[in-house]
């Protein structure tokens, strides 16, 4: 099920933010800066800055489980998340998600464990953030999980789900 997640002129664009880049930048680690220039176009109101409730679950523990209640004066705003039993909030936030977007992370799943690839698989709070990413007609994915990174092309044919690392989206900017 392909759609046109292209933003139209003169909109803003919606990215949805993994949690490594949070980290990173909470971290203050070296590629802090390139999240500081996504914050300041969230400020300016060039694009809307998402992050889905799983951060929640990558993020369990202090100190920075703390700093998520801190999110909204970054600019950045908490997105629902796929309903899960055991993680199932009566908050409102969850949605239930899409058959044909589970069949194609267990489809990918089962292709790369055959392939012997080297690095991780996606595990299922990557799929959750992608699934409700992609469920809310988001514009683009910002991670540099490599496991993600690598089905990017099969995520933009199959569902049209952009995911590249945030220096590409800055770049594309130019």
């Amino acid at each position: 099920m392909e759609r046109d997640s292209q933003p139209t002129p003169n909109t803003v664009v919606t990215l949805t933010l993994d949690t490594n880049l949070l980290l990173e930048y909470w971290k203050e680690q070296d590629r802090a800066s390139v999240i500081e220039a996504l914050l300041s176009l969230a400020d300016s109101g060039e694009v809307e800055l998402a992050v889905t409730a799983r951060i929640r679950e990558d993020i369990p523990r202090p100190p920075f489980a703390n700093r998520l209640n801190e999110l909204s004066t970054l600019h950045i705003s908490e997105i629902g998340t796929i309903a899960r039993f055991g993680y199932w909030l009566l908050d409102g936030n969850h949605h239930f998600g899409h058959k044909e977007f589970f069949d194609f992370s267990d489809e990918i799943t089962t292709m790369l464990e055959k392939s012997g690839v080297k690095h991780r698989l996606p595990d299922w709070r990557d799929w959750d953030h992608l699934h409700v990413h992609w469920g809310l007609k988001r514009d683009i994915f910002l991670t540099w999980d490599k496991p993600l990174l690598s089905i990017s092309n099969k995520l933009k044919t199959r569902f049209g789900i952009n995911v590249v690392t945030p220096e590409a989206y800055l770049a594309s900017r130019v």
